[in-house]
């Protein structure tokens, strides 16, 4: 990863008090008159994340002088979807683990967490409805089916050595960059944005949420449970998923190195054997190779931050950029 740490809590003050709105916004959504259902989001709100999507909508409508009701109504109703997601890729993946607080299904079970997730979905399809903008929802709705179908493709990826770089971006773009890109297509409709601007907005997230995937994939070689709240070392593979460095390392590997790092990715239990497979994508540059894939793409990305008028907002946002290169969780 990067070796300077960016630190971007100056910069967010731009939008504290709007963070603020939508966290209070976030706890109302996800309680209720029945227990479990109150339990579940009292849960789920102790495992609070960086709220990376939300800031950066409220950041861009900050910049355009658009903020209220309306922003923050959206930054929510798209950190519950990405709440949802994520209640449902735990009891994929069968996670225990997430940002160092238990999860749902580690607590109440698969078939529970599904129902929640389900009704997080609801509640933020609800948010958003109430906006009352009809151009909203087809964003949210597109944001739906292409992180639905990226799941699907990447479960029917698992534990397949023949991954190829295609599948994987093919993944990540639906599963993450999808949601970065909505967000930011949204606050560019709240800000007036003809569809031609809209676009360029929806561009600008997917290629932020793109680099953001794979660094979040990288700390898997290079991150500690500790910071990263989450296992790392090899847990990725544990579940069946190549990432990139892998994908490289093994396009790049020779002669009797290939076929041991081959011999080495076909076993499922890979407990005994991490260090030598990370040794492999070490020798044949799949970290650094990785890592400029995701500079590459932070680059798309500040192509389009002549959207963004110069103000304080728009430098809080250059710095999430830098953080996201940067971050060691």
């Amino acid at each position: 990863m990067g070796t300077n740490k960016v630190d971007v809590s100056h910069h967010l003050d731009v939008v504290r008090e709007d963070i603020y709105a939508v966290d209070r916004l976030l706890e109302r959504s996800l309680s209720s008159e029945v227990p479990i259902v109150k339990m579940m989001g009292t849960h789920l709100n102790s495992m609070k994340g960086k709220r990376i999507r939300p800031t950066i909508l409220l950041l861009i409508c900050r910049s355009h002088d658009c903020t209220g009701t309306s922003a923050i109504k959206a930054a929510a109703s798209i950190e519950l979807l990405h709440t949802a997601t994520l209640v449902h890729d735990d009891v994929i993946d069968d996670s225990d683990l997430r940002r160092g607080i238990e999860t749902l299904n580690a607590v109440w079970g698969e078939n529970t967490s599904v129902l929640m997730g389900d009704f997080i979905f609801a509640r933020a399809f609800s948010i958003l409805l109430d906006i009352g903008d009809p151009r909203l929802t087809p964003i949210f709705s597109v944001a739906i089916e292409r992180m639905s179908q990226a799941e699907l493709l990447q479960v029917d990826g698992r534990h397949q050595q023949s991954v190829t770089e295609d599948h994987y971006f093919s993944v990540i773009r639906g599963k993450t960059s999808s949601l970065f890109g909505a967000a930011t297509e949204i606050a560019g409709v709240l800000c007036g944005s003809d569809d031609t601007t809209a676009e360029r907005y929806r561009n600008f997230g997917e290629s932020i949420g793109t680099a953001f995937q794979i660094t979040d994939d990288l700390l898997d070689y290079e991150g500690e449970t500790d910071v990263t709240g989450k296992p790392t070392g090899g847990e990725d593979l544990r579940e069946g998923r190549i990432t990139l460095p892998i994908i490289y390392a093994q396009r790049v590997a020779e002669g009797v190195d290939r076929e041991r790092f081959s011999m080495l990715l076909s076993e499922r239990d890979v407990n005994g054997t991490w260090l030598e497979i990370l040794s492999y994508v070490q020798q044949y540059g799949g970290l650094e190779y990785t890592m400029e894939a995701a500079r590459e793409y932070m680059e798309k990305a500040r192509g389009q931050l002549d959207l963004i008028p110069e103000c304080e907002a728009k430098v809080a946002i250059e710095q999430i950029m830098d953080f996201i290169l940067n971050r060691e969780h």
